[in-house]
């Protein structure tokens, strides 16, 4: 920036901020008084702060669902690229800043862009300027083997099946050209010609739209496996990630990764079949003095099933009692033969081989609720800093940190004594006191992670990074 600009001589340059919201934070449109809107307060003290240094800022709101779902962020993600492109088209390099989930976003969106990887003519400019990440819990984005290799093989045959349809288009269009497909070539009449013509067009018609569905997808799906994501050290973008190191939502991930999630313990499956081993040595035992009081009516008395109950001199009830004193006699051998049995054959192997997969599906399943994982790339390596470009990392420290550490606890207690008779009254309804609690716990300023934009000191970093980055461009 020159000094003229700065003595505020020189008209103001006009720079355009796109802000990008977290979580569950959305807005029903653009204006309104979340930090992310027009006529926020804190969107109206950064652009008094840029003013002071020549800047006069234009604000674009990206409003996405703000849902905890990988697949919502990456679809945000695309759009925001094209907001970028359509807002950089036209204009200077724009500035994007991004809180929580919506860092994750502004991410994806430089990943879809190529943020620093494209080959730029002298005096040309990327199109985005600079990228601001508050509180935002990086995601390393991956994708395994098997799903890569279908995701590429699709693509393949997604573009020789446009080949093969083009050429077949041209056939067409060439016989019916040359008459070819006259009645006369086909030895038809002309309404059966008319109508096996208009039969392969109406073909061909609907797979023109199946291909352009499926090339649409095979692209996308290219398009994520090829992300660039593993090419950090070749960008000389960079991201200026800030947070607080008591975070509480990057706290929690990362403890959540951290944590090792075991649904069943060692020894659960052997243990957890106790129950149904006894439950199985019961119903052998009782099968089995069925089956032999059965055997001994049948063998001492000769009598079938439809005479059997015309039986009067009492011999049937001694048969009877005597294989059910058979079986009661060797019901211990029998109970703990299948009791055993079953546990260490059914027990056992489960625990040897089910245990550990079952470990990990469900345990991977209960950090991908907490990652938001919804598709078939895997969340990991949680952290403060870009997985996919250099990251300037500003930990915020002394007073400020203080303050907001201090706000939030003072804020805590105040919602803890809100609630507490609700929580410790008898006849209350706990459940619902506790729900919303924890809607309150999330959107109040009893947590750090949602009371960045409140302090002023951030104001003024966000506006040198943005001043920084637009002194490169001017």
């Amino acid at each position: 920036m020159t000094e003229t600009q700065n003595a505020g001589s020189a008209e103001p340059k006009t720079i355009r901020i796109i802000t990008v919201h977290g979580t569950g934070d959305t807005a029903p449109g653009p204006d309104g008084t979340k930090w992310f809107q027009r006529g926020a307060a804190f969107t109206e003290a950064l652009g008094a702060k840029l003013a002071a240094r020549g800047l006069q800022a234009e604000f674009i709101p990206h409003l996405w669902s703000g849902a905890n779902s990988a697949r919502e962020r990456e679809k945000a993600g695309d759009k925001l690229a094209d907001l970028i492109k359509k807002t950089a088209r036209n204009s200077d390099p724009v500035h994007v800043i991004g809180h929580s989930h919506g860092g994750n976003v502004a991410n994806e969106a430089a990943d879809f862009l190529r943020w620093g990887r494209r080959k730029r003519k002298p005096g040309q400019h990327d199109r985005i300027a600079s990228l601001i990440t508050v509180g935002t819990p990086f995601f390393k984005i991956t994708t395994g083997k098997a799903e890569t290799f279908a995701g590429l093989a699709f693509l393949g045959i997604t573009i020789l099946s446009a080949i093969a349809l083009a050429l077949a288009a041209v056939v067409m269009i060439v016989a019916l050209a040359a008459g070819f497909l006259s009645p006369q070539a086909l030895e038809s009449s002309a309404a059966e010609t008319a109508l096996s013509v208009s039969v392969i067009l109406g073909l061909i018609g609907l797979d023109v739209v199946a291909m352009i569905f499926m090339m649409r997808l095979a692209i996308e799906g290219a398009r994520r496996i090829l992300r660039a994501d593993k090419v950090k050290g070749s960008t000389h973008s960079l991201v200026n990630a800030i947070y607080h190191p008591n975070d509480e939502a990057i706290a929690f991930l990362q403890k959540m990764e951290a944590t090792p999630v075991e649904p069943f313990p060692k020894g659960a499956f052997y243990r957890g079949s106790r129950n149904a081993a006894i439950v199985w040595g019961v119903r052998i035992v009782l099968l089995l003095a069925l089956l032999a009081a059965w055997s001994l009516i049948v063998h001492n008395t000769g009598i079938d099933a439809p005479t059997l109950y015309k039986v009067e001199d009492g011999s049937l009830l001694g048969v009877i009692s005597d294989s059910i004193l058979f079986t009661m006699m060797f019901t211990p051998l029998i109970f703990c033969a299948v009791y055993l049995g079953y546990r260490w054959i059914l027990g056992g192997a489960s625990e040897i081989v089910f245990r550990k997969p079952m470990n990990k599906v469900v345990g991977g399943a209960l950090q991908g609720m907490a990652f938001g994982k919804d598709g078939d790339q895997a969340l990991s390596n949680i952290s403060t800093s870009s997985h996919s470009h250099p990251t300037s990392e500003l930990a915020l420290g002394g007073e400020l940190a203080d303050r907001m550490k201090g706000n939030a606890a003072k804020a805590s207690d105040k919602l803890i004594e809100k609630y507490r008779w609700a929580l410790f009254t008898v006849g209350s309804d706990t459940d619902a006191s506790i729900h919303r609690m924890a809607e309150d716990a999330m959107t109040w300023d009893s947590l750090i992670h949602t009371t960045y934009f409140d302090q002023p000191e951030l104001i003024d970093i966000i506006a040198d990074r943005i001043a920084q980055a637009a002194a490169k461009i001017y």
